[in-house]
């Protein structure tokens, strides 16, 4: 495999680092210089002796001994001694410096090598640019990314080419002169064979080493995450429109149920009843076949009970007839009467009475089951119900508080109840929340807005 120029720039350049200046070693070298300065001494010393220079010199010198001239040998053997002491520690200096400098060149080699290999293999695209937007470093992943034939082709190129909308490059570029960081969860991007991708783009000022204006760019593709979250969503709308669907049918097979047992059994039970009533009441019949008479009567009325309470939980009667607002207020005075114990507050400010089919069984619905899960499990004493109509905002609210125990988040989840409530307010688009803090209540919100009641009526 073909190595890049940046790898082949690299290894170089390491390579440089790391090779001396000379291949004679240092220690060879200062023996080297060390001879060589004691041959010259010595070759000094005979040509002195042979041409008996010192004699000479100190001739001449005691002429001037007035300016103590003669005491100059000694003082330039000193000098000579302490200039040679020098420069040994000099060269001392020089060589710790020398290699305190190595040292720091292969760390600098060594994090050049890592850094690198952090760019080239980064599976998010890095690149910088210069202050007009042109590439000038990039890492393989752009063009991966950008649909390039290799990333050295990037360099040079205008980054604003990329964008799918240059409007939004011109932005970019204006915050960026402004010094402010570029960040972008959903830009998209157009690749060179003309298809647009997804990335989530940061876009950092900066200034390099020279202290020229330049841009760092990282760009992480998501175009895959995009269309599995855009799959998932149809998936959950195509769902929704079943589990609708299903609960449309449900209802109507619950009203068809509660209108049979309405029409067909009632009927028959007032029938029986008839029956046993004028059995019960003839003259002459003994007391046992009286007594039994009556019997039949009160099994009668238990079985009618029945069924009136099965029709009521199919389908509240009430709701059809007298409106939602009626239809609530009759099933909050119906459950306070099998718990007297609890005081219950009821509201309707505003509220129609029709909203639709779809959104009166839904309202109906929640305020039912969430009277039932304060039965069962909040142990309060207060209830308040609150529906009321904001036709400014253009919603229909309903809150059901209580002061009960609450729902312990971390150890029980909701119910499958309020987890159907919540799919079903969602289903026509509304919004569904619960806020409960353990020992101090639960709050139950619904929020359906006017515009799904008024398509559903």
């Amino acid at each position: 495999m073909q190595a890049s120029p940046e790898s082949r720039e690299f290894r170089m350049t390491t390579t440089l680092l790391r090779t001396p200046a000379s291949t004679t070693p240092a220690g060879v070298a200062a023996w080297r210089d060390l001879f060589l300065v004691a041959g010259a001494t010595v070759v000094t010393f005979l040509v002195a002796g042979l041409l008996e220079l010192s004699e000479g010199v100190g001739g001449f010198l005691k002429h001037f001994e007035a300016y103590q001239l003669d005491e100059v040998p000694l003082a330039v053997a000193v000098l000579v001694v302490g200039l040679a002491w020098s420069s040994w520690r000099r060269s001392r200096q020089a060589e710790r410096e020398l290699a305190l400098r190595l040292e720091a060149q292969e760390g600098l080699s060594v994090q050049r090598a890592y850094f690198e290999t952090l760019i080239r293999e980064n599976l998010s695209a890095s690149l910088i640019t210069d202050d007009r937007g042109r590439i000038t470093i990039a890492n393989p992943e752009l063009g991966h990314l950008f649909g390039l034939p290799a990333a050295e082709s990037a360099p040079g190129r205008d980054l604003g080419s990329f964008y799918a909308d240059a409007g939004q490059w011109r932005a970019h570029r204006a915050a960026l002169e402004r010094g402010e960081r570029v960040e972008v969860p959903g830009l998209r991007v157009r690749r060179e064979d003309g298809q647009e991708a997804t990335v989530i783009a940061r876009l950092v000022p900066g200034r390099n080493p020279q202290g020229a204006v330049e841009v760092h760019a990282f760009f992480t593709d998501v175009s895959a995450l995009e269309a599995t979250r855009a799959a998932l969503a149809r998936a959950l709308e195509e769902n929704r429109l079943l589990a609708q669907r299903g609960i449309e049918l449900l209802e109507a097979e619950r009203r068809h149920i509660a209108r049979e047992l309405h029409d067909e059994m009632g009927q028959w039970l007032n029938a029986l009843k008839i029956d046993a009533v004028s059995f019960r009441d003839r003259d002459d019949l003994p007391g046992d076949a009286r007594s039994v008479g009556q019997g039949m009567i009160e099994l009668i009325n238990h079985v009618y009970d029945v069924a009136r309470e099965l029709m009521r939980r199919l389908r509240p009667v009430a709701l059809d007839e007298l409106g939602l607002a009626a239809a609530l207020q009759y099933c909050v005075d119906q459950w306070h009467r099998r718990q007297p114990a609890l005081q219950c507050e009821f509201r309707a400010d505003a509220l129609p009475d029709s909203l639709g089919e779809a959104a009166n069984i839904t309202l109906y619905r929640l305020v039912q089951e969430c009277l039932t899960n304060i039965t069962k499990h909040s142990g309060a004493r207060q209830v308040a119900i609150d529906l009321r109509c904001d036709r400014d905002r253009r919603v229909v609210e309903a809150r059901v508080a209580d002061d009960g125990r609450g729902i312990d988040e971390a150890g029980n989840r909701q119910g499958l109840g309020l987890v159907g409530l919540r799919e079903r307010i969602e289903m026509l688009g509304g919004r569904f929340r619960v806020d409960s803090t353990p020992g101090e209540g639960t709050v139950v919100l619904a929020t359906l807005p006017l515009t799904a009641t008024e398509s559903a009526a």
